[in-house]
């Protein structure tokens, strides 16, 4: 989350002390990813560039980049998923590929200030903005 959002502080607190305990795993979907790299290189321009460099160098142990590249068959996928909650939650296209993402890997618990998450079953939702006081 970039420093300028006004729920930085909070989910800063939230997630700190879960990237730093090593016993932790994070997966994140990589649309999710191009989007944190296309908000870095926009509001900080070559700086930016360089955070997102940093973050794929793997020299991070709490950081791992493991590639879900969809094929046909997951596409389909995340149009059922699409389906279901597209018109009911507001779930969309990137929502639906991160929970197809999840499903695969068998994730439960997903952190996200993302009210749509609240209506796919199966899925916990952490709510840093609202989790930390």
């Amino acid at each position: 989350m970039v420093e300028t959002s006004k729920h930085h502080r909070k989910v800063k607190t939230f997630l700190d002390p879960i990237i730093m305990n090593d016993e932790n795993s994070l997966i994140v979907n990589e649309f999710v990813m191009i989007e944190l790299f296309h908000l870095l290189v926009k509001q900080k321009g070559k700086q930016g560039c360089q955070i997102a460099e940093y973050l794929l160098n793997g020299e991070h142990p709490f950081f791992q980049v493991k590639f879900d590249i969809l094929q046909e068959s997951d596409l389909n996928e995340v149009l059922t998923i699409l389906t279901k909650y597209g018109t009911t939650t507001t779930i969309g296209g990137r929502d639906s590929s991160i929970i197809h993402s999840m499903t695969r890997h068998k994730i439960l618990n997903i952190i996200t200030n993302d009210k749509g998450f609240e209506g796919v079953a199966g899925i916990k939702v952490l709510d840093p903005v609202a989790l930390v006081r």
